[in-house]
Order: structure tokens, then sequence, then C-alpha cells
């Protein structure tokens, strides 16, 4: 029965070590990024059925303007397992443009990524 019981435990303390070293180190923010506000527009184009054009304006706290270094938009339909990522052009100060064919017409969900530096910070939009 104590070998059992030891057996239980080196095998307990092995399960945690493995489970413990395959996490990924979390995405850092900044204050820089944690205070920027951020809007998207979407615009339909009446010409082209599945293509969207988004676009994100990014403004401080006082109301101005703002850059980062890249802006990413991963749309995703989890019900039919579709995903379509792209990276956004700067049109603008604090503009920021993609255009993207989507699969079908249904409700998508999006996350933004704003990257600057070695920083980042996701938004999820439902």
């Amino acid at each position: 029965m104590k070998k059992f019981f030891y057996i239980f435990i080196i095998m307990l303390c092995i399960l945690l070590v493995c489970s413990g070293c395959g996490k990924k180190a979390e995405v850092k923010s900044n204050p820089f990024l944690d205070h920027i506000h951020l809007s998207i527009n979407e615009k339909k184009l009446t010409n082209k059925n599945h293509t969207h054009v988004y676009r994100v304006n990014l403004v401080d706290l006082n109301g101005k303007e703002v850059d980062v270094d890249s802006i990413n938009l991963k749309m995703e339909m989890k019900s039919m397992n579709h995903h379509v990522e792209a990276s956004m052009k700067k049109i603008n100060t604090g503009l920021y443009e993609v255009s993207l064919e989507l699969p079908m017409e249904g409700t998508w969900s999006k996350q933004i990524t704003l990257k600057k530096g070695k920083n980042e910070r996701r938004v999820s939009i439902k």
C-alpha cells in the first residue's frame, strides 16, 4: 500500500511540473496602449457581396489621434469554424483600414491587436 501511495505522489508531481511548463507568456501591454480608445466602423461595398472594409480609429484620453506600430484584425465565425486575419494599413494619423473578403455573411467576432514596440493589447468585439 505504501508503494502505491509513493508512486501516486511521484506521478502527481510529474503531472504538475509538466502542466506548468507548457504555459505561454502573458501578453504585456503598457499605459500608452491601455489608455487608447478604439472605435471600429464597417463600410459595406455594394459591388462586392462578401468584401467588407473595416476602419479603426485610435484616440488618447484627450481625444487626440494616436499611432501605433501595427494593428492586426482577426475575424472569427466560431459556429462555422471560419477565420480571417489581416494587417491594417495606416490611412492617416490614428486611422487604419483593411479590406477583407469574408467567406459568408453572418455573425463574426472581431479581435484587434495593437502593437507598440514589444508591447501589445488585444481588444475583442462581439
